[in-house]
């Protein structure tokens, strides 16, 4: 079966390019020369991203004015922070937004892939735990690391995180249940 919206080869309840359900409403493709936004979901997935920083932002005002320590202390919370956000099927802003972490097929996504597809986002953080260094370290890590997964999901609608794990994200409104039996 092919997706409506983009062609992709589809396997699951998903497709793996646009996240788009089998059997989804098709959007026509714009005209040469035309600009097009960001799909729905890219603009959604940015969106929950900028939520999920707030509270690192915040224990990060919290810790950041305690010299050396602060910064390590700083280090581990934000690296338990980024690898468990989405530990309860969808992180803080996802959850606002009403998205969910699922396998590429569609199915339940578990613990293990989860922690995988945020691996990526938790390397930055955790660079600060090195004392001293991690101050210049731990930005530019963060930085090249996040610049990496937007240009990635915008070109491939999907993050490297995601392409590690086998996930992508899609509306809880987007998946269907079986009917029991």
């Amino acid at each position: 079966m092919f997706c409506s919206s983009c062609g992709t080869n589809v396997e699951g309840q998903f497709c793996p390019k646009c996240g788009l359900a089998v059997g989804g409403v098709a959007v026509p493709p714009a005209p040469d020369g035309v600009s097009v936004n960001l799909p729905e979901e890219v603009g959604l997935r940015c969106a929950a991203y900028l939520i999920d920083v707030i509270p690192a932002v915040i224990v990060g005002f919290m810790l950041g004015w305690i010299p050396i320590i602060g910064a390590i202390i700083l280090g581990f919370i934000l690296l338990a922070y980024w690898l468990l956000r989405d530990i309860a099927g969808g992180s803080l802003g996802k959850l606002v937004l009403g998205l969910k972490v699922v396998k590429k097929d569609g199915s339940e996504s578990g613990p293990k892939e989860r922690l995988l597809r945020n691996v990526t986002l938790a390397i930055g953080p955790s660079m600060l735990i090195i004392p001293f260094a991690g101050y210049a370290i731990a930005p530019v890590v963060a930085g090249l690391i996040i610049l990496t997964e937007t240009v990635l999901l915008l070109a491939k609608k999907e993050r490297l995180g995601d392409m590690l794990a086998g996930t992508t994200v899609v509306k809880k409104s987007a998946i269907t249940r079986a009917p029991s039996a």
